[in-house]
C-alpha cells in the first residue's frame, strides 16, 4: 500500500501588485473540516486538512488572517490571492542588473582555487594576485559603435583597414582576451586562467601524460584527478583554461558574509538571464560543448545528446516557497522547458526570425538541469504544472545570501 500523498502548498510573491499568490493540492477532497490560517504575524501559513497540518514560510509577510475561505467542496484545489502587509523595499532589478554569481570584487586576491568535490588545489594560494571581471559577451561590438560614432572622430577608412584600427585600440571584433599568469579573469560562470598558474598534478586532460591535455583539439576537457570531477575547459591554442565556477572553490572577500558559493543552477539562470538582456530573447537552447566528449557507457548521456533542452524564461524574478522544496522561500526564475531534437533546435536557431539563442554547456550539467527542472516541476500546484507543450520548472537564482 503506497503511502499517503502529503498536502501541497505553493506560494509565490507577485511583486508587481503586492500580492502572494498561493495554490495547493491535497491528497483527498476538500471537506467541511479542511481550514487554512495565516499567522499573526502574517509570516506563515498553516493548512489543516483530514487530520494533517502543514505550515508554510512565505515570501513575504501579509494581513493575517484567521479564516482563509475554502470553496469548491469535493475538490482536492484551493487558491488564494494575499496582499502584502508592508511595501516591497527596494524594486525589482532588470535582466541586465541581476548580480553575477562570485564576480571579480567579490573574490580574495590570491586565494587558492580547489575541486568543491574533494578539496583538491587547483589554483595554489598565493598565485592570482588579483581577480579581474570580463567584459560582456557584446563588448566589441558596442565599443566598435561607440568608436565609431565619436563626434570627434571624422576618419574613416575602409572594410579590413577599420577592423586592424580597432584591433589595435584592443576591442575589434575579431579581438581575443588572452590568459595573463597571476590574474583570475572572472566571466559570468566561469574563471579564464592560463596554465602556467595551474597545479598540474591535480589536474588531466582525457589523454594528459605528464601535461595538461595533449590531445590535438582546440578544446578539451579539464578533470581533477583525485576525484575525477570535470572542471572545465582547456584551450590549446591559447594555453589557458576556463574553470567552472559551480565546481570550484574560492575564498570571498567579505568577512562579514558566510562563505557563499555558486551551484550550478544559479550559472545557469544567469547565463539565461544574461542572454535575454544581451539578445532580447527569452527562449535558449541548451547545447552540449563542442569538442567535449561524452560517456558513451551511459545511455542517458548520448540520449541527451540527441534531445536537447529547450528552456523559455516565463518570469524573471520570483520568490516563491514550497513545501515540496527543501528550504523556502527562494529566489528563482520561473521557466517553461521541453525536449526537443537536434533536427527541431536546428531549425529554430537557423530561422531569420529567429527568437531562441543558443547556450553552451557540458553534456552532464544539461543531465544536472534537466533533473533539477524536472524535480522542481513538483514543487508548483498540480494545476500549474503544464502550458501547452511546456512543462513549468524554477532554477535558483543567485543572490549572494543563499548558496
Amino acid at each position: 500500500m503506497s503511502p499517503p500523498q502529503p498536502v501541497l502548498v505553493y506560494a509565490e510573491l507577485l511583486s508587481n501588485i503586492r500580492q502572494i499568490s498561493v495554490g495547493c493540492t491535497l491528497p483527498t477532497p476538500i471537506l467541511t473540516t479542511t481550514r487554512a490560517t495565516v499567522a499573526a504575524d502574517g509570516r506563515a501559513l498553516t493548512v489543516a486538512h483530514h487530520g494533517t497540518s502543514v505550515t508554510l514560510q512565505l515570501p513575504e509577510r501579509v494581513f493575517p488572517l484567521s479564516q482563509l475561505p475554502i470553496t469548491k467542496l469535493g475538490g482536492t484545489s484551493l487558491s488564494w490571492r494575499l496582499p502584502l502587509i508592508a511595501p516591497l523595499a527596494g524594486r525589482i532589478p532588470s535582466a541586465s542588473e541581476e548580480l553575477v554569481p562570485w564576480s571579480g570584487l567579490d573574490l580574495e586576491p590570491g586565494s587558492a582555487v580547489v575541486c568543491r568535490t574533494c578539496n583538491s588545489t587547483i589554483v595554489g594560494a598565493g598565485t592570482l594576485k588579483v581577480w579581474k571581471d570580463l567584459p560582456s559577451e557584446n563588448w566589441a561590438e558596442m565599443m566598435e559603435f561607440w568608436h565609431c560614432h565619436k563626434p570627434h572622430n571624422h576618419k574613416h577608412g575602409g572594410g579590413d583597414d577599420d577592423d586592424e584600427h580597432l584591433t589595435n585600440r584592443g576591442y575589434g571584433a575579431s579581438s581575443r582576451i588572452t590568459a595573463q599568469p597571476g590574474v583570475g579573469f572572472v566571466d559570468l560562470t566561469s574563471f579564464l586562467l592560463a596554465d602556467s598558474d595551474l597545479v598540474l598534478d591535480s589536474i588531466s586532460g582525457p589523454t594528459a601524460t605528464g601535461r595538461v591535455g595533449i590531445e590535438n583539439k582546440a578544446a578539451t576537457a579539464l578533470h581533477c584527478n583525485s576525484c575525477k570531477t570535470r572542471l572545465g575547459v582547456r584551450n590549446d591554442q591559447a594555453q589557458s583554461v576556463s574553470i567552472f565556477k559551480w565546481q570550484v572553490l574560492v575564498k570571498q572577500k567579505s568577512a562579514n558574509i558566510p562563505e557563499l558559493s555558486p551551484s550550478l543552477a544559479q550559472c545557469v539562470s544567469a547565463m539565461l538571464l544574461a542572454t535575454m538582456a544581451r539578445s532580447g530573447c527569452s527562449k535558449s537552447i541548451l547545447l552540449p560543448m563542442r569538442g567535449l566528449s561524452f560517456d558513451d557507457s551511459k545511455p542517458e548521456h548520448a540520449a541527451n545528446v540527441r534531445d536537447l533542452l529547450n528552456i523559455w524564461v516565463f518570469n524573471a524574478n520570483i520568490t516563491f516557497s514550497s513545501t515540496e522544496a527543501p528550504i523556502s522561500p527562494i529566489t528563482a526564475v520561473k521557466v517553461f522547458y521541453r525536449r526537443v531534437t537536434q533536427e527541431e533546435a536546428d531549425k529554430m536557431l537557423d530561422s531569420i526570425t529567429s527568437d531562441v539563442q543558443d547556450i553552451s554547456l557540458p553534456f552532464e550539467a544539461i543531465t544536472t538541469i534537466a533533473e533539477l527542472l524536472n524535480k522542481s516541476n513538483a514543487f508548483v500546484p498540480e494545476t500549474d504544472r503544464k502550458f501547452k507543450e511546456w512543462t513549468v520548472g524554477l532554477l535558483e537564482k543567485w543572490d549572494g545570501e543563499s548558496g
